[in-house]
């Protein structure tokens, strides 16, 4: 496996086996086994809603989505999964 550019850092993780199971499958499926690969997805998606966050409280709270209206901005904006056809 090629180095990335930039730096990186090693994390050693414990995972509950079912939750390893699901991070090594979707691994192997979308990235040929490259588990960090899928971590990297996972940390851009938590930095998304973090940023969501605060954009959101950036207006004092006011016009905070419901679950389900931060769900239809996602799909919107095209950040949820698309399902294999």
């Amino acid at each position: 496996m090629k180095k990335r550019a930039g730096g990186t850092t090693h994390l050693s993780i414990s995972l509950p086996t079912e939750e390893a199971k699901i991070l090594k499958r979707r691994a192997k499926r979308v990235y040929g086994g490259n588990v960090s690969r899928v971590v990297s997805d996972a940390i851009r998606y938590i930095a998304y809603e973090e940023g969501r966050d605060a954009l959101i409280a950036s207006f004092g709270g006011r016009g905070k989505p419901t679950l389900a209206e931060a769900a239809q901005l996602d799909a919107v904006w095209g950040l949820v999964a698309k399902k294999s056809a």
